[in-house]
């Protein structure tokens, strides 16, 4: 087993903070969390159990993590009772939050809040991370750039960023890699595709994303049956694909990833508090799931989302796109409850098979039923009990 600094910097825990704070983070990320890279496990976990310990889910990241501003105008967020059809699954939704390594949870209806619940250290005003919800975020990010005409869905990597002309990753259009299937390394077994090695290099400005697909395995193609695995086919879910996307917005849009971010999604969505978005020391993004916002701003961004589904238009068009099955691989998607997979966006449970998810890492979750725009948001550290949190909003999504 090893402590990983590179780990501990982007959990929130850093030396500056003193003895007491980093005897505490070290705990949090050891005792109990397999980090052994013999098992090609990076992020920490309670057994085979992803997990999300306080000091990563409420950590703020490295110093050189792009700080966004909040929306010039910041939208309101409704709140109000429920009803009496709606008490009976609030009733239920605050004894899951109880009984299970929940951390915040929020029961939406349209533009309103109908209950939101926190257990300690959470509150509304605190910044989340929404670990792989932030692959959802970028694949908004990549429909504006699409609706803006500075990409395409048949874009190739190659084209955009020569440096991946040499790898087999440069072959993947972004069709191919909001869909997971690049063809590319299946990394390891928690998605992500960087060695310890790795990461301390793009942590130390030794090296940058840009540099790292470029030249390490995860540039590669699979090997398939008849030669290499092709882009396009086959559904690997793992973090090469948003970090190619994010480095792609950068090279079409000529904005960092993440004040692209920041401008066509955080603002559009209106914030109302700074946010935090993942990069490398150069400003390349780290696009596979590194956005922190104050509880408020993920309800915010679930609203948004939720109209932008039903809006006219390129951008509308696109998220109808996004929430809809896009890879069938159940015996893939259905390791974590899915029935699908759209464009960085997991599809329909068996209890709501129309809905579409934001799903992070340790047990972060943001549900939409399109049909009455009923959400769900859950924030957790420990996905042990995803079941329980399908059901839950099985039954608030079935409500009128």
């Amino acid at each position: 087993m090893f402590f990983s600094f590179s780990a501990a910097r982007d959990s929130g825990c850093t030396l500056t903070r003193g003895y007491p704070a980093l005897r505490a983070c070290f705990t949090a990320l050891v005792s109990g969390i397999s980090t052994v890279a013999a098992f090609g496990q990076i992020l920490p976990s309670q057994g085979t159990t992803p997990s999300a310990p306080d000091e990563w889910l409420f950590g703020t990241g490295p110093s050189w993590y792009y700080r966004a501003s909040p929306s010039p105008v910041p939208r309101e967020v409704g709140f109000r009772k429920p009803t009496s059809e709606e008490a009976e699954v609030v009733r239920k939704a605050e004894a899951l939050l109880a009984g299970s390594s929940g951390k915040a949870m929020a029961l939406i209806s349209g533009n309103e809040v109908v209950w939101a619940g926190f257990k300690p250290p959470a509150s509304r005003s605190r910044l989340f991370m929404g670990f792989s919800m932030g692959k959802t975020v970028t694949a908004l990010a990549v429909g504006k750039a699409i609706c803006a005409g500075k990409l395409k869905l048949d874009s190739l990597a190659g084209d955009l960023l020569p440096e991946l002309n040499a790898t087999d990753l440069g072959a993947a259009s972004v069709r191919d890699l909001l869909r997971m299937t690049s063809g590319t390394w299946e990394g390891n077994r928690d998605s992500t595709v960087w060695s310890r090695e790795e990461r301390e290099a793009v942590d130390s400005g030794r090296s940058n994303w840009l540099q790292f697909l470029a030249t390490s395995k995860a540039g590669t193609a699979e090997k398939a049956v008849f030669g290499k695995r092709k882009p396009g086919s086959d559904f690997h879910y793992h973090s090469t694909a948003p970090l190619t996307l994010g480095l792609m917005l950068q090279a079409a849009t000529g904005a960092t990833y993440a004040r692209w971010v920041e401008d066509e999604v955080l603002h559009a969505m209106g914030t109302s508090s700074p946010a935090i978005v993942g990069q490398d020391r150069k400003e390349y993004g780290q696009a596979d799931g590194t956005v922190r916002m104050t509880f408020d701003d993920w309800v915010r961004f679930a609203v948004w989302v939720k109209e932008s589904h039903t809006a006219p238009g390129c951008f509308g068009d696109y998220v109808r796109e996004l929430s809809k099955v896009q890879v069938t691989d159940r015996a893939k998607t259905g390791r974590i409850g899915f029935l699908g997979y759209g464009y960085l966006t997991w599809i329909g449970t068996l209890p709501t098979p129309n809905s579409f998810w934001a799903v992070g890492y340790g047990g972060q979750r943001i549900a939409w039923n399109p049909s009455n725009g009923r959400i769900l948001i859950v924030f957790s550290n420990v996905e042990n009990y995803m079941d329980e949190v399908a059901k839950l909003y099985g039954e608030w999504a079935k409500i009128p």
